[in-house]
């Protein structure tokens, strides 16, 4: 343990965390040695592993960015001695060798690197990029490398992602995600920040690739959706009886081959499309609900005529309109057009149904505005 506290002094602190700093790294560049003997021996290909990175992130259990910072400074061990002398002398950071000796690497003169020195981590990746010299292989291993991770939590309650692109892909993917994640609005209450807008846009996008991004509003007989999409999606709940009143619909609800859901994401599914209810009593199913749709057609293309777009105060965005029932079913609403106003993707899907904003039922019908949080309803007992 560490013989610190809040009393020391901060110069001292610094030093103790540069330390520790440099002792990591002296243990790193320990490992990228076993690993360059480890790569003579081809032990990757003894174990089965595709590659050394690979093997590393199994044997090892760390990120695949750690894996292949090792397995390169494992490398610039052999290429390039001076730098591991200089990190392992303390004069640099693991980080910085692995940083340099890819600068080295992609064709850089002395001059470069030692003008490299006077830059941040994220500066030498700049300098790197201009000297990189690309061949054909070198981009195919680029591209050989992508992949994009899944990793869904136990209960199914959240999801994470991590992947890598190439370049040129990775910029595709951020152009599209800033310029749909600028189309939304801002809402009520702290700013949102833009890593949050971001998830939203991806989310927004995804439901592109498999909803029509909006309904015919012409015609009560519509064409059939693109091949490969969907514009009436059925949910199946199945909701245990026995306690699903108890707690207000926060527990003892789950989608069909899915995840548990709360009362926010049940009134989303209620009002984008169609739900069956099955009711179950000791794990039996007692009762069963004809998927109903939770809007009529033809209410639905007259409430989109005749509000024209989404009618928050100040929102312009057309992107998928949908209807939304300003007093909830749970709450005796119905489906009369006095009940239903249009709302854009962005404030149905995000600010409601994620944020659980509530409109204020006596704001103006073409300037809806959102409840102040101590005019909402008070949350079940």
């Amino acid at each position: 343990m560490l013989n610190v506290d809040l009393d020391t002094p901060i110069d001292t602190l610094e030093r103790e965390l540069i330390a520790r700093e440099r002792l990591i790294t002296r243990l790193r560049c320990e490992q990228t040695e076993l690993l360059r003997i480890l790569d003579v021996a081809q032990v990757h290909h003894m174990d089965g592993a595709a590659t050394l990175r690979e093997w590393t992130r199994a044997r090892v259990d760390v990120s695949d960015s750690l894996a292949r910072d090792l397995v390169d400074a494992a490398k610039a061990i052999s290429e390039q001695p001076g730098l591991v002398e200089a990190a392992d002398a303390g004069e640099l950071s693991f980080d910085r060798l692995v940083a340099t000796s890819r600068l080295v690497a992609s064709g850089a003169d002395d001059d470069t690197v030692k003008q490299s020195f006077g830059y941040d981590l994220s500066g030498v990746g700049r300098l790197r990029t201009r000297h990189r010299r690309l061949s054909r292989r070198s981009e195919t291993d680029i591209f050989a490398d992508r992949y994009l991770s899944l990793q869904e939590s136990l209960d199914g309650s959240r999801g994470r992602l991590h992947g890598e692109l190439p370049g040129f892909e990775f910029r595709i993917l951020g152009k599209a995600l800033e310029e749909r994640a600028d189309m939304f609005g801002d809402l009520p209450g702290p700013r949102v920040g833009r890593p949050q807008r971001l998830a939203d846009a991806l989310v927004s996008i995804s439901q592109d690739s498999f909803e029509p991004p909006a309904e015919s509003t012409t015609s009560d007989t519509a064409g059939p959706a693109p091949t490969g999409t969907r514009s009436e999606p059925l949910a199946t709940v199945f909701v245990d009886a026995t306690v699903a009143g108890e707690t207000h619909g926060e527990a003892g609800a789950e989608v069909a081959y899915g995840p548990q859901v709360g009362p926010q994401t049940l009134e989303r599914i209620l009002c984008t499309g169609k739900v069956q209810v099955v009711g179950l009593v000791d794990g039996r199913p007692v009762s069963i609900s004809n998927a109903a749709r939770d809007i009529p057609p033809a209410i639905r293309r007259f409430v989109a005529w005749r509000d024209g777009g989404c009618t928050i105060e100040g929102c312009r965005s057309r992107y998928r309109l949908q209807p939304h029932h300003i007093r909830h079913r749970e709450h005796d609403g119905d489906h009369d057009p006095d009940n239903l106003t249009t709302l854009c993707w962005y404030h149905h899907h995000v600010a409601i149904h994620g944020m659980g904003l509530e409109l204020d039922p006596d704001s103006p019908p073409q300037c809806r505005r959102f409840l102040r949080t101590s005019q909402r309803r008070p949350d079940p007992p």
